[in-house]
């Protein structure tokens, strides 16, 4: 008994002892700022040293960055109990402007075997990069691009994107955004922007609160004004234009609810031909939809878009089983650019099959042509 007792406390000790035995990682630097420095000087680098403070050789098994921009140097032989070896991070700031804080792991042999290491700085661009990357401006402020396309929107989601803009002075910006309503939610975080950072605007798009089926076009100010004056900073704003396309979802319903679902049909084909017109007159097509479906068919909207002259309207919203709605198409001739007329006209439906229907306006405007 006294045998097996001795046994089974040497097993212990050994445990013991074995669980003492192994490499320890001790980081003598896990951040590095690079402060502020220009994109022309290139590349920059940093060194990080870890200390093995265990007792078993210390191996960097790995390392990855966040993304190519981040380069990782680092001994691949052990590092022996009581040494210490350098990491070599550099971090390319070629068409990347502004603010970075980027992290590197690193996995080793150890408990923890991951460690986060951290490098920040603030880049200032050259001129090349600020004009391709920030080309709009609005004084001072240089903006990342000037519209902001949501694409297409089924309606009653939402949806958010953003675009960054940059403080291109030397003085701290105020920066504000106007324009927002109830389907618009802008907001610019931060708004007090220090030289040579990046803010972002913010869109939120409330697709059920849209004033119409189809494409919705508005359009934000971005102000800026100089914290300080008097200031070598210069005040100014700019348009971003928002965009969306918003759209019915049919792809919940039943097998029942599309047999029963309306029917659009137009009795033009795909294609209105108003012939020859004379510039300067009005001239004036119809078409009619009928319901060839069971239940109402529900005209969500009928227009030209962005096309100058053009007037569409449709004498009901609703069209019952077997009935028609009439589209009047109204071309004010002196108001259209070219003389060759090709314009498309958009019908949105509640047609499950075909909730969006184009036909195309089609005609020469003849500016010889006389009423002899």
């Amino acid at each position: 008994m006294k045998r097996a007792l001795n046994i089974a406390t040497l097993l212990t000790l050994l445990i013991s002892l074995s669980g003492h035995a192994q490499p320890q990682a001790t980081w003598l630097e896990r951040h590095h700022d690079f402060g502020v420095f220009m994109e022309h000087d290139g590349k920059v680098r940093c060194q990080m040293r870890v200390a093995n403070t265990g007792t078993e050789p210390l191996i960097i098994v790995k390392a990855q960055a966040g993304c190519g921009c981040t380069g990782i140097h680092y001994p691949e032989e052990p590092i022996q109990a009581g040494d210490t070896a350098t990491v070599d991070i550099t971090y390319n700031p070629s068409g990347r402007p502004g603010q970075f804080t980027k992290q590197v792991l690193i996995f080793t042999n150890t408990v923890p075997k991951r460690t986060i290491l951290e490098i920040s700085g603030n880049v200032i661009p050259t001129a090349a990069t600020l004009d391709a990357q920030y080309p709009l401006q609005a004084g001072s402020l240089r903006i990342s691009q000037q519209s902001i396309p949501f694409g297409e929107l089924v309606k009653g989601k939402n949806k958010s994107l953003y675009l960054s803009a940059y403080n291109a002075s030397t003085d701290t910006l105020l920066v504000t955004v106007a324009g927002a309503k109830p389907h618009i939610r802008p907001a610019i975080v931060p708004d007090t922007l220090l030289p040579a950072r990046v803010t972002a605007l913010t869109v939120q798009y409330i697709s059920g609160q849209a004033p119409q089926w189809g494409l919705n076009t508005d359009t934000l100010t971005l102000t800026c004004r100089p914290l300080h004056l008097p200031s070598t900073a210069i005040e100014g704003s700019a348009d971003v234009h928002v965009m969306a396309r918003v759209i019915e979802d049919f792809s919940g319903m039943s097998d029942k609810e599309r047999l029963d679902a309306p029917i659009a049909r137009v009795d033009c084909g795909d294609r209105i031909d108003f012939g020859t017109m004379t510039r300067g007159e009005t001239v004036t097509r119809t078409f009619t939809i009928t319901n060839k479906g069971k239940s109402p068919l529900a005209i969500r909207r009928v227009w030209v878009p962005g096309s100058e002259g053009v007037t569409v309207s449709c004498d009901r919203n609703e069209i019952k089983r077997g009935k028609t709605a009439r589209v009047t198409v109204t071309v004010n001739t002196g108001l259209v650019q070219d003389n060759l007329f090709n314009v498309p006209l958009t019908l949105m439906c509640n047609d499950p099959e075909t909730p969006r229907q184009t036909i195309r306006l089609v005609g020469i405007i003849d500016t010889l042509k006389t009423d002899n």
